[in-house]
Formats: structure tokens, C-alpha cells, sequence
């Protein structure tokens, strides 16, 4: 891949973070779900097409920036979806519980 496509698709995934944390912020869980598979698809090009090669200065300096980006924006949509994820867990287990009771009760 070249360098340039390359560095377009990192940027581009460093967008998809900043969407991504917006969406979480909002807790638009729909919106995130569909960034991340975005997100996802991007990544999945890099890892397929990226070859190890010398970058000039310039690209470096932009890939690096993406990085930082996109791992900082990760950071916080984790922050966000963790305390979120822990209370969906548990009301699953809940709901699980209660339909154990349910059905062993009913027998």
C-alpha cells in the first residue's frame, strides 16, 4: 500500500474514534455499534495491506498523530462504555436469575 493510502486510512480511522467518542458521550449505542464495524473495516485493510516500509518524515509524523489520536479517544470510550457495560452485566445476570426461578417453580 502506499504511503499515502496509508496515512488516509489512519487519519480516517482517527476520525472514526472521534465520531465513535461523540456517539459514546451521547450514549447512542446504535451509532457507536455502526462506527466501530466501520472502524473495524478500515483496520482490517491496514492490517491486510500494510507492509513494513521507510515512511518520510512527514507521513511518519502523521501516523504517529493518528495513533496518539485514535488510543486516546479509545482510552475515554472506554471510560465511558465500561460503567455501562458492568450495569448491562448485571441485569442480565438478573434476568437470567429470574428465569431460572421462573422456570424451576413452575415444574
Amino acid at each position: 500500500m502506499e504511503q499515502q493510502n496509508t496515512i488516509v486510512i489512519y487519519e480516517t480511522v482517527a476520525g472514526l474514534t472521534k465520531e465513535m467518542l461523540a456517539a459514546a458521550r451521547q450514549q447512542d449505542w446504535e451509532a457507536l455499534s455502526a462506527l466501530e464495524a466501520d472502524c473495524a473495516q478500515h483496520i482490517a485493510t491496514l492490517k491486510m495491506a500494510e507492509e513494513p516500509q521507510s515512511l518520510s518524515r512527514d507521513v511518519r509524523a502523521r501516523k504517529l498523530a493518528s495513533i496518539k489520536s485514535i488510543l486516546a479517544d479509545d482510552r475515554e470510550i472506554r471510560n465511558i462504555v465500561s460503567p455501562w457495560m458492568v450495569r448491562l452485566n448485571s441485569l442480565m445476570s438478573s434476568l437470567q436469575m429470574e428465569g431460572k426461578l421462573t422456570r424451576a417453580y413452575k415444574q
